[in-house]
């Protein structure tokens, strides 16, 4: 019922194309959230397996998806977005229980009078193995085809071209545009591309965007400009110069996204692509966008705040995401037990930094640390070729953005 009254909605905006100007604008708040990764408790029943399997990971803390998504749902009552917008990676590895529970989730919040709108990620459709963590055991369990995507999703998204693409309408003059450039085609793939059909999709809605005076703001899973240069290859889309393209032609001026698990703000000729930090790895970001009515849009990530959480949960959570580089890395280092411990936790720490968002390259004492003169001596080591592509980058503000709609 929902997507019919959200379809008529959007089909009553443009029946009246090019009738009225918009004047001013009216104000808008959007909630982002982005790499969910959730898994169902019952997929898990051994816990146990399923906890030394995450700690061979990336630093995600799924064990504890309830808790984030209560959390989450405080965290909306709290700010009472007008949508919340969800950028893909839904799912842990696309398995159906946990779409299923995820949508009814979606579908509280909605209840509490926040719509929810979804694109899928590289982990959502057709992935090759969803899996359940059972007596010992890793056993695969059902995963999603896009026509069963369209069917659990149906009330958070529109029936759209060029894959889960449509457009969502907010207000009156303010749409976000939800570009699914993800490839599940046959079997899920890391990348994302921007195709032919994707463009001529894409302009055409920005066309009758620009027609009724309607702002924009897109979304994708996949990053729409380049981040840092060793994060590129299977996150930054393939065909993303086209996009940029149409997104500057028609004066689109911000980009959401997520994949990356960094939180990190790429700027280039006027364009912006906001990458959020996975919302499955400490700190647990989400991101607010204001749309002011002098046309100001503003995006500021945030955190889950501590009182929605279990006491202590974002220390354990921050313990858990460093404990996992820590013990990666000191397996392998080739000094004394000292100097080994040393490097893993400057590692950790550098981490928590550039993952957060909050490693800024002015900052002298990462340099000036002793562990650092450690690293240098290791130059052969991946981590160390890592941590100077990251240091030789320019450092911005990647937790806030402002910038102006034209009218």
């Amino acid at each position: 019922m929902k997507r019919h009254i959200r379809s008529g909605i959007m089909a009553l905006w443009l029946a009246i194309c090019c009738m009225v100007t918009v004047s001013a604008f009216s104000e808008s708040k959007l909630m982002v959230v982005s790499d969910l990764h959730y898994l169902d408790p019952s997929l898990f029943p051994d816990r146990d397996l399923f906890v030394r399997a995450l700690q061979g990971g990336d630093g995600k803390i799924t064990q504890y998806g309830k808790e984030l998504l209560s959390a989450l749902y405080q965290e909306i009552l709290a700010e009472q977005p007008d949508a919340l917008i969800v950028t893909g990676d839904l799912t842990f590895n696309g398995e159906k229980k946990s779409h299923t529970a995820l949508a009814e989730w979606f579908g509280t919040v909605e209840a509490a009078g926040v719509p929810v709108w979804v694109i899928p990620g590289n982990h959502d459709i057709n992935t090759p193995s969803p899996l359940s963590f059972t007596s010992g055991n890793y056993q695969l369990t059902e995963p999603v085809t896009p026509e069963a995507f369209a069917e659990i999703y149906a009330d958070f998204l529109m029936p759209g071209e060029a894959g889960f693409s449509y457009a969502a309408g907010i207000s009156s003059d303010l749409w976000v545009v939800m570009t699914d450039v993800s490839w599940y085609q046959d079997q899920a793939q890391t990348f994302g591309a921007f195709t032919d059909g994707h463009a001529e999709w894409l302009e055409e809605t920005l066309k009758r965007a620009l027609c009724q005076d309607i702002r924009v703001v897109t979304a994708t899973h996949h990053s729409l400009l380049p981040h840092t240069r060793f994060a590129q290859e299977s996150f930054l889309m393939f065909g993303h110069e086209k996009m940029a393209a149409l997104a500057r032609r028609y004066g689109v001026k911000l980009n959401l996204s997520g994949h990356l698990h960094i939180q990190h703000i790429a700027q280039e000729d006027g364009l912006s692509d906001a990458a959020l930090g996975a919302f499955c790895i400490w700190p647990h970001r989400f991101a607010l966008v204001t749309l002011g009515d002098d046309g100001t849009l503003t995006y500021d990530a945030a955190a889950l705040h501590d009182r929605f959480l279990p006491e202590g949960f974002q220390e354990m959570s921050r313990e858990w995401f460093a404990g996992i580089a820590r013990n990666k890395l000191t397996v392998s280092l080739p000094g004394t037990g000292e100097e080994n411990a040393l490097m893993a936790d400057y590692a950790a720490r550098f981490n928590l930094a550039y993952f957060s968002g909050t490693y800024r390259k002015e900052d002298a004492a990462w340099k000036a640390d002793p562990a650092y003169a450690l690293w240098k001596k290791n130059q052969d080591s991946s981590f160390w070729q890592y941590m100077e592509l990251v240091m030789n980058e320019e450092t911005g503000d990647n937790l806030h953005l402002e910038c102006v709609l034209p009218h």
